[in-house]
């Protein structure tokens, strides 16, 4: 069973609070076949983006070119990932937002509706919807 179909039958309804350091980091919102990921620590999202990016501190130019090539690769890479999701999300009739400060900054799925974004991401099922929130995230 596809990942997304299965989110789909495990997740009907409820709410998933995730702390980190006795903040509230992240807020899970399920209901008929939508979830809503809120983000509410700024921090706690760039640091798990600096975590998985694994940034260095050389800030050697050569270095520094180094990084920007393989961070570019690794955007690629994750696209693509990101993609193949997004699609069987919208194959399933499943849509996930994430939103930060009462804004969706980015939707995945069926009810994703992208214009200047389906350029950039090549498929229909990711929608950029506030991509000043997403740069403001560290994405």
């Amino acid at each position: 069973m596809p990942l997304a179909s299965f989110l789909g039958e495990i997740l009907k309804s409820g709410k998933v609070t995730i702390t980190a350091n006795a903040i509230e980091a992240l807020e899970i919102n399920a209901s008929d076949k939508k979830i809503d990921v809120k983000a509410l620590d700024k921090d706690f999202i760039k640091g798990t983006i600096v975590a998985i990016k694994g940034t260095e501190d050389d800030k050697s130019i050569h270095q520094s070119i180094k990084n920007t090539v393989s961070q570019i690769k690794t955007a690629r890479s994750n696209l693509n990932m990101l993609k193949g999701v997004a699609e069987e999300l919208s194959s399933a009739g499943i849509t996930v937002t994430l939103s930060y400060k009462d804004k969706v900054v980015v939707t995945l799925g069926s009810e994703a509706n992208p214009k200047l974004s389906k350029v950039a991401t090549g498929t229909r099922s990711i929608e950029i919807n506030s991509a000043r929130r997403l740069i403001e995230l560290g994405m």
